[in-house]
């Protein structure tokens, strides 16, 4: 998932003067890093209204690659690593786990980002009263269970697949605040390259 700020300039050096548009590369370049970083910045904060509880390493998802005068192009992008799980939330569609099963916790304890705390569920395993598999009768399905008396209770379940919808709306909502944005931060580092220049 990566967006790119790029600026159409043609029309605004038909307007300048030789001096001032030798400038244009140089404001355009830093518009575009100023952009970036506030879509960055933006993206990260609607991560916290989108999605719940998201741990650190993910509302650290977003990144930039800055512009230069030489490559008038910025982007930002979500990392590598978490765009492996967000992409589901941005595109939607099915995730298959690597191994045999995805762990869906049912009732064991989740830590404070609602997830299933990392050797939590081996170190239920060890306890005596905990096993990996399916009750007989098949009604509860495959799972982690715990023996209370004469109750089977259910800690986690084992899944072939998780669906998703559609709900991170990442290229839409950079998209719409670049558009209300950008114009605002090109004119004044024109601004500021100009009052810049030698004479």
């Amino acid at each position: 998932m990566r967006m790119s700020l790029e600026s159409n300039i043609r029309a605004v050096e038909r307007d300048l003067s030789d001096a001032a548009r030798r400038q244009v590369p140089f404001a355009t370049s830093l518009a575009l890093n100023e952009m970036a970083e506030a879509v960055r910045d933006h993206e990260t904060a609607r991560l916290e209204k989108v999605l719940d509880r998201p741990t650190p390493f993910t509302r650290k998802a977003y990144a930039m690659r800055r512009s230069t005068k030489r490559r008038l192009e910025a982007r930002v992008f979500i990392k590598t690593i978490q765009a492996r799980y967000l992409e589901a939330q941005e595109e939607g569609g099915t995730r298959t786990p690597k191994r045999r099963a995805l762990v869906v916790p049912a009732a064991i304890r989740k830590n404070k980002y609602g997830n299933i705390a990392r050797g939590a569920v081996k170190r239920n395993l060890a306890k005596p009263a905990v096993f990996s598999g399916t009750p007989r009768g098949g009604g509860k399905g495959p799972g982690v269970y715990q023996r209370k008396g004469k109750r089977l209770v259910k800690l986690v379940s084992y899944a072939r697949r998780a669906r998703y919808s559609p709900r991170l709306g990442f290229k839409r909502s950079a998209s719409r605040f670049t558009s209300q944005r950008f114009p605002v931060i090109w004119e004044k580092a024109l601004r500021c390259a100009f009052a810049s220049r030698r004479r």
